[in-house]
């Protein structure tokens, strides 16, 4: 009896490990899944049915179908030419068989475990945001250098994951739920810094589905009219958005941008009805007179106007874009109108007067737009994640469907995308030219539409099979997961195959389920 109980805790322990270490480390995580395993082979001798632990594994249809997504990766390299990148990939996606069969073929874990393990990860993650704003918060000149220890994209992941795991155990005694709601409040704000546009599309779309559920409960009246409104908001904020966007692929006309026109000083004003760009609604490009600009920014200002701003941006189009920000024309009389602090704010490099620079998901919704009305216009992508990545699945869908059926291997995906650049002429410089960033673009890439099905089969179908698709918490990771694969190749990195696995793994195969009638009767706890 102790010895069991003492392997079944350093069961528990183990996954505790990996999920406070996921935000930090992916030594410590490794460490964590070494550990598990051995405590797993350590329980399987005592016992004496290591052997038949093995066995229910890879023969159990849920856990085995899981799997089966490791075997696709493998059987990717019969046609593969890059082995070297093939294997690399296969290594990283190793913690599928980690814990699927580590929690395939262990006892479910107790509610109180269950809770412990979530709460010790969502909690980490915040820690891990307080720590890095407190060190880089005022330092940081881009949103990315915010997350100090994995990637701010897997930071935005788990920060969602910890506001459903902090309501669902928010029950408790009154320090407890202060101190959880305290964490969400936190853990929005810790997103709004990280300028996630992902992490809040994630948060609508969750509080989306359990708003469609909880309104099941109430009079039809009530819930016909509250589902009505969750529909039309989301229309009317596409709506909204593909306005914005339309603006901003607007070009300025010559007689509202200063053709023809003088300065009180009699420097006739240039613009260029090219660019798009906007500042506040305003084209920035608009109504300039050089001369004037140069000499008198001179009197305001030691840094010289060809250089960079403190943000290592050109000060040249720092200054238009704030001065068009107050709606100043960009000649003498409007150098001269700005006070001190506006000329400290643009040598500091702040683009806009109306909102702090840099921060929060206003300034990353600006970005995006101005992003989008670059690329239009010009064709320009380089260096901005958002229209990178229209390029990437422009390459991408080529890819596929040439590729269609099995696809181009596990290892050639790379390869494939940069012959594709070459053959499409892409305005993407060399060190831009990445692979898709869509998980799913990726899988048909390269296993084809039926290694893609297959892929999504393998996902839905176990946690349908157990039941898993009735927990709300499963609900809100598969939310997660599902909308970070369509920006991202989530499970090509250690950290995000272990966010994928991990939480699919103890959600479906090791969390607490009453009559559990699929899982092996031997998998009951030894006494």
């Amino acid at each position: 009896m102790i010895g069991q109980d003492a392997f079944r805790r350093m069961h528990v322990g183990a996954l505790a490990l990996c999920a406070i270490f996921l935000p930090w480390s992916t030594a410590f995580l490794s460490m964590s899944q070494m550990l598990l395993v051995a405590n797993w082979l350590a329980w399987g001798i005592a016992n004496r049915d290591l052997k038949d632990r093995a066995v229910r594994s890879f023969t159990w249809p849920p856990a085995l179908v899981f799997m089966s997504f490791f075997g696709l990766h493998l059987l990717g390299l019969l046609w593969t030419k890059d082995l070297g990148w093939g294997l690399d990939l296969c290594r990283i996606l190793l913690p599928v068989l980690v814990f699927s069969v580590v929690l395939a073929s262990s006892p479910r874990l107790q509610a109180p475990d269950m809770r412990t393990i979530l709460l010790l990860g969502a909690w980490s993650v915040i820690i891990n945001m307080v720590i890095s704003l407190l060190v880089r918060g005022s330092i940081a000149t881009d949103h990315r250098e915010l997350s100090m220890f994995i990637s701010h994209i897997r930071v935005a992941l788990l920060l969602c994951l910890a506001i459903v795991v902090f309501l669902r155990y928010a029950r408790g005694p009154w320090w407890l739920r202060i101190a959880h709601w305290c964490a969400v409040v936190f853990a929005v704000y810790a997103l709004d810094r990280l300028q996630s546009v992902q992490g809040f599309i994630i948060l609508a779309a969750i509080a989306f589905i359990w708003l469609w559920r909880v309104s099941e409960r109430w009079s039809r009246t009530v819930a016909v009219a509250m589902r009505v409104i969750m529909i039309l908001v989301p229309g009317l904020l596409l709506v909204w958005a593909s306005r914005e966007v339309r603006a901003f692929r607007t070009t300025p006309l010559p007689e509202n941008a200063g053709w023809g026109e003088f300065t009180s000083g009699g420097e006739p004003y240039t613009f260029d009805a090219t660019n798009p760009q906007r500042e506040s609604g305003r084209h920035v490009w608009t109504w300039i007179a050089w001369g004037e600009v140069e000499r008198t920014w001179r009197m305001r200002s030691d840094r010289p106007l060809d250089g960079n701003d403190e943000q290592g941006d050109p000060l040249r189009g720092t200054l238009v874009r704030y001065m068009t920000s107050l709606d100043l024309r960009k000649d003498s009389v409007g150098v001269m109108a700005l006070s001190d602090q506006d000329v400290r704010a643009i040598e500091q490099g702040s683009k806009n007067a109306a909102h702090d620079q840099g921060r929060g998901l206003r300034h990353r919704m600006d970005v995006v737009l101005l992003e989008l009305g670059q690329y239009a216009a010009y064709g320009r992508a380089d260096g901005h994640s958002i229209t990178q990545r229209l390029e990437y699945w422009r390459a991408g869908l080529a890819i596929a469907r040439r590729h269609w059926a099995i696809g181009v291997g596990t290892g050639d995906t790379q390869a494939a995308f940069d012959a594709q650049y070459v053959a499409m002429g892409t305005s993407l410089a060399p060190q831009w030219r990445h692979r898709a960033h869509n998980q799913y673009l990726t899988l048909w890439i390269s296993f084809g539409a039926f290694g893609l099905l297959w892929s999504l089969f393998s996902w839905w179908w176990p946690a349908w099979r157990l039941g898993a698709w009735r927990d709300p918490l499963f609900i809100a990771w598969a939310i997660t997961f599902g909308i970070s694969c369509l920006s991202d190749d989530t499970i090509e990195t250690q950290t995000g195959v272990t966010f994928f696995v991990f939480y699919y793994a103890l959600l479906v195969f090791a969390a607490p389920r009453q009559g559990d009638q699929e899982r092996p009767a031997s998998n009951a706890p030894s006494t």
